[in-house]
């Protein structure tokens, strides 16, 4: 396999974990951040990344961080710049990697990207998409779906601390979602085995489950109820609506068992063991002075 340097931009956002995934399987990582000094940063480099300054919004600066890289894992930024930003961001990417020469392009898009989709933001995704197989550069597209992690998204925090399990469709309807570290754990594996996967487009899922599931498996972890909650379609700004009424029909047709199958390696956290792995989160997002779940009575 080989030790492999890899460039990650936007590292220390909700990808961070690669990095630590990267450095723990003994690769060299390049942080590539907005800020190098803040803290997040200076994290990182504790860690043993190398941190450079990049943005987004300068191609030049990813094509000088990206240089002498064996692989760059990149992610769409639409989590804070918007379906705009992300082409926008998604073109820059496309000019950097071109003008770096990068011997392995890995890009996180998404499972729902497609041109004809309802979804302002898939169909972002997908013209990204294109721009990048359109390129000399060797590719890989990972297409995660619904993140578990989004739970922590600002919009349900005042949920969560309500005592509510905020939910983007019916709470009796399955969705299937990824833990960002399992994504993480995939995209190892991709830098370290290109041959295998350059051409490629991955589907990726770790589970599958209603929102009531979700809300009691979370609940058995912190200690405290959860009460499942669609959210309401008329409290979301329309991008948002259109992605989860896409969500519930049809929704994401991962083959989750074949993913486990074929790369057992991967942890594919079912979601109470992601719950399990983030209660430092819930231990303060939903902590309360609601009453705690009763424990098994003793008998007399």
């Amino acid at each position: 396999m080989g030790q492999k340097t890899v460039l990650v931009p936007s590292a220390t956002g909700r990808f961070a974990v690669l990095v630590e995934t990267l450095l723990a399987r003994g690769h060299r990582v390049r942080a590539m951040t907005r800020q190098p000094d803040g803290d997040p940063a200076r994290r990182l480099n504790r860690m043993g990344a190398e941190v450079v300054r990049g943005d987004y919004e300068e191609p030049e600066s990813i094509a000088a961080a990206a240089r002498g890289v064996d692989a760059v894992f990149a992610a769409g930024t639409a989590h804070r710049a918007g379906p705009e930003g992300e082409l926008r961001h998604g073109e820059n990417l496309v000019q950097a990697a071109a003008a770096a020469s990068i011997p392995h392009l890995i890009y996180c898009s998404g499972d729902g990207a497609s041109q004809d989709s309802p979804v302002p933001l898939f169909r972002v995704k997908h013209r990204v998409e294109e721009r990048i197989r359109s390129l000399a550069t060797p590719s890989t597209i990972l297409a995660p779906v619904y993140f578990m992690d989004n739970l922590f998204n600002p919009w349900n925090i005042p949920a969560l601390r309500a005592g509510d399990f905020p939910s983007p469709i019916s709470v009796t309807e399955p969705l299937q979602q990824i833990a960002i570290a399992d994504l993480a754990a995939f995209a190892a594996i991709v830098i370290e085995r290109p041959r295998e996967f350059t051409g490629s487009r991955v589907p990726l899922a770790s589970d599958e489950l209603s929102a009531a599931d979700a809300a009691a498996a979370i609940s058995k972890v912190i200690g405290r109820t959860l009460k499942a909650k669609r959210t309401p379609a008329e409290e979301l700004p329309p991008g948002l609506r259109a992605m989860f009424d896409w969500l519930e029909h049809p929704g994401h047709q991962v083959d989750i068992a074949s993913l486990r199958s074929d790369y057992p390696e991967v942890a594919w956290h079912r979601y109470g063991d992601w719950a399990r792995s983030q209660r430092p989160r819930f231990a303060y997002y939903a902590a309360s002075a609601a009453p705690q779940i009763p424990g098994p009575r003793r008998c007399s």
